[in-house]
């Protein structure tokens, strides 16, 4: 048996965590940024060890491309006003989830989980 196995943390859908780049960079920031947890829980409580998430970022630039949704500060924790990205969906392995930041409220969570799905349907139209 292994004794240094420590327990996963319990992760859920609407959560807000701190991701540090991987080294891959591509358009990622190279330092640490919040992310949203999309994924259903029934995966998040399950032994994968990936999460799926959605970037943030305080370029409020960003709020009018579609499928974005603005966030205000004290949201879930944030302290800045802050933009969640559906097109910037990642999965990424559980243990690079940073510090939990907080949780986004059950209707921001269904506002983005829309915005995704717009963004689905977008892509896959006319083909």
């Amino acid at each position: 048996m292994d004794n240094d196995h420590t327990p996963a943390r319990r992760i859920d859908r609407g959560e807000l965590y701190w991701v540090a780049p991987d080294g891959t960079r591509g358009s990622v920031p190279g330092y640490p940024h919040p992310h949203l947890v999309v994924q259903d829980d029934l995966f998040n409580h399950s032994r994968i060890d990936t999460v799926i998430v959605c970037a943030l970022t305080t370029n409020l630039r960003r709020a009018s491309e579609p499928g974005c949704v603005p966030l205000e500060p004290g949201e879930g924790g944030l302290e800045k006003r802050s933009v969640v990205l559906p097109a910037q969906i990642s999965a990424i392995p559980k243990a690079r989830l940073g510090a939990r930041i907080g949780r986004l409220s059950g209707e921001r969570v269904d506002q983005v989980l829309a915005g995704l799905r717009f963004l689905q349907a977008s892509h896959f139209r006319g083909r």
